[in-house]
């Protein structure tokens, strides 16, 4: 229930930096949103088949690595771009669209990499769509909030938005301290195993999004798309895990890539920082 509070309060203050002629505008011109779904959404879920078949995985934890690959993005990823200085619109759109797709993709995305067992499809899409009814909950009302409180409310916001900014800086530090806290046998018991896997799974989407600056895409853009790409939704891949096919051990690789993806998540956010205060140096 915290873990909820806090999500829901950081996409409060995501919503205050973000105006609703910025969100539109991303779908509206939608070329950088289809690349960084290819990757998200297609390049993701290849690579992490390809690493259970390199590192011969046994068909648990292929299996969870494969349902990390094919959640949608995380919640604190939009967090994440705003502190880094990337394209906070086009990070909002992926994570809007991923997440709508997931009750269809992630079924699917498990069915054709041959790791769904023997569950009835309808019932894991049934959950996903109770989870993606949560998810409006925790992520788009709260952004729709802070959205209208940037609209309506420009003198209060005024006065608030830095408070605002410093608390909401301290809970996503408090999120980030607990998963590695709640994580900690696991990386432990697991790492030997699974640790190179769930690390170039969380390389490989972070150098993916950032390989989109080839294709034409701003580094907002391409930071952005790292990101979103890089910071799975390891809460979904988990309650798929435990609660909708009811084997707890399917959810270490998303244990494990929670870890991991606060560390690349806290490195790119120094980076887009070390970037954006370079730029005036740069272009002056």
């Amino acid at each position: 229930m915290l873990l909820a509070l806090g999500l829901a309060f950081l996409m409060v203050v995501v919503g205050l930096r973000l105006s609703a002629a910025e969100l539109v505008a991303a779908f509206r011109q939608p070329r950088a949103l289809a690349l960084g779904l290819v990757v998200q959404m297609v390049a993701l879920p290849l690579l992490a088949l390809l690493l259970t078949r390199v590192f011969a995985l046994p068909p648990p934890l292929a299996l969870g690595l494969m349902l990390v690959a094919a959640a949608p993005g995380g919640v604190t990823s939009n967090y994440v771009a705003l502190l880094a200085g990337a394209d906070l619109a086009l990070s909002t759109a992926m994570t809007l669209v991923t997440s709508l797709l997931a009750p269809v993709s992630l079924p699917v995305v498990l069915a054709l990499s041959g790791t769904l067992p023997d569950v009835a499809s309808l019932d894991l899409t049934a959950a996903m769509l109770r989870l993606a009814l949560g998810m409006t909950l925790v992520a788009a009302l709260p952004l729709a909030l802070g959205m209208a409180l940037r609209h309506w409310q420009p003198p209060w916001l005024s006065r608030r938005r830095g408070g605002l900014e410093r608390l909401a800086r301290l809970v996503f530090a408090a999120i980030v301290l607990t998963t590695f806290w709640q994580n900690r046998d696991a990386m432990i018991d697991h790492l030997g195993r699974l640790g190179g896997a769930a690390l170039l799974l969380n390389l490989g989407a972070v150098a993916g999004g950032l390989a989109l600056r080839f294709f034409g895409l701003s580094p907002a853009q391409s930071l952005a798309a790292a990101i979103e790409c890089g910071l799975q939704n390891a809460a979904i891949a988990i309650f798929v895990a435990t609660t909708v096919l009811g084997t707890p051990a399917l959810a270490v690789p998303a244990l494990i890539y929670a870890v991991i993806m606060n560390l690349t998540a806290l490195a790119l956010v120094a980076w887009g920082r070390r970037r954006a205060a370079a730029t005036p140096a740069v272009t002056g």
